[in-house]
């Protein structure tokens, strides 16, 4: 049975990475988030935008994706930094259920940024220190859940990276761990096709609510999608429709059968492969999917997209030839002897899928080492 080496965690997840989570409640409390984890070794600064003042639905999705966050098994303890208690209490309290270690620290109570600082420094060190004592076990693929990404996509993300980050999907799932799809307008012209791989009709038809039902309302705003999607770096790199788009992005998925539909943020509760309506753009959407649980992304991108989440360890895969080679800094995995020897998907898979456990067991990619790493909350109403 493959499996990999990870942390267990108080509610029975598995970590890849050993982190203590230092998180902002609200956007005005970044610096003091920043400052704290970077001044400890092995923190990480979980940042966020709006918060005060955001409204209904907004609101609820600021709350839980942050606490979402929190609760992914890469990180082993936070620090919450807030204003005031009763928005952080929010957060912390769809925090606790998960068992970790848990400190808050308020700003207007504490007495400024420099006493929060401090006070907050002194949290994180100490956490760190206890979580560095943790050992990695040896764990199997049922506590793997990865999400399937693309950006800046082009012909050979079709053919070669989507495809084997499929073939490795499959494998994962075929394992017993969980997968799971975003990206909502990525379907758009090619979903009645993904449908018809749902496990029931009824998952088929949420899935096809999420996507036309998000179409429709960028056409009520007037919107023409056409215009947008494929985007001028696609078009760039040789993408001619939204459909050739769609139908090159579904093969991330592989050919496992669609067993949930999620929404944005949302954990997945069984195994096998999931859709998450997410945003197209990277950043919002590795949000949603490091908030819903998932430990690792496999990310595809074709002309070049160097971002990476910063709490679930993100892997860049390219099958173009002058990527790998131009955008060395950026790539992890090169699969472009698709193209350009004829190397079989399932080969160029099968490597991928045995250096993702590499990395689930603790090989560094290299937005973790340079550090590309950004959060972003998707949000669709305007602030008080």
């Amino acid at each position: 049975m493959m499996s990999f080496l990870g942390y267990e965690r108080p509610d029975g997840q598995v970590g890849l990475r050993n982190h203590v989570g230092v998180i902002s409640v609200m956007d005005n409390c970044n610096p003091v988030t920043r400052a704290v984890a970077n001044a400890v070794e092995g923190a990480l600064p979980v940042t966020t935008l709006f918060v005060r003042g955001q409204l209904g639905r907004d609101l609820d999705i600021a709350y839980d994706t942050l606490a979402g966050l929190a609760r992914n098994p890469n990180i082993a303890a936070i620090v919450l930094i807030g204003l005031e208690p009763v928005t952080t209490e929010e957060v912390a309290s769809r925090i606790r259920s998960c068992g970790k270690p848990l400190e808050i620290v308020n700003i207007q109570l504490v007495g400024g940024t420099i006493e929060a600082t401090a006070l907050g420094v002194r949290h994180a060190a100490r956490l760190m220190r206890e979580a560095s004592r943790q050992k990695r076990t040896n764990q199997p693929l049922t506590k793997l859940t990865i999400g399937v990404e693309c950006g800046g996509s082009d012909t050979t993300s079709g053919l070669a990276s989507n495809p084997s980050i499929g073939f490795a999907a499959d494998q994962v799932v075929a394992g017993g761990g969980k997968v799971v799809i975003s990206e909502t307008s990525e379907f758009f012209g090619a979903e009645h096709l993904f449908a018809e791989r749902a496990e029931t009709e009824a998952v088929g038809q949420q899935f096809l609510d999420a996507v036309l039902g998000f179409e429709e309302e960028v056409m009520a705003r007037g919107l023409d999608l056409r215009g947008a999607n494929p985007s001028k770096d696609n078009i760039r790199g040789g993408l001619t429709t939204i459909e050739e788009k769609a139908l090159g992005a579904m093969s991330k998925a592989g050919t496992s059968p669609l067993v949930g539909v999620l929404k944005y943020g949302e954990a997945p509760m069984k195994a096998g492969l999931h859709f998450m309506a997410t945003p197209a753009p990277a950043v919002e959407s590795l949000t949603g999917l490091a908030a819903g649980g998932c430990q690792l992304i496999l990310f595809s991108t074709g002309v070049g997209n160097p971002i990476g989440s910063v709490v679930a360890t993100t892997l860049k895969v390219s099958g173009n030839r002058n990527t790998v080679a131009t955008f060395s800094d950026n790539i992890d995995f090169d699969v472009s002897d698709v193209i350009e020897n004829g190397s079989p998907i399932r080969e160029a898979g099968g490597r991928l899928f045995d250096f993702t456990l590499e990395v689930a067991s603790g090989a560094l990619t290299s937005s973790e080492v340079l550090d590309v790493r950004e959060t972003a909350i998707s949000r669709f109403e305007p602030s008080m």
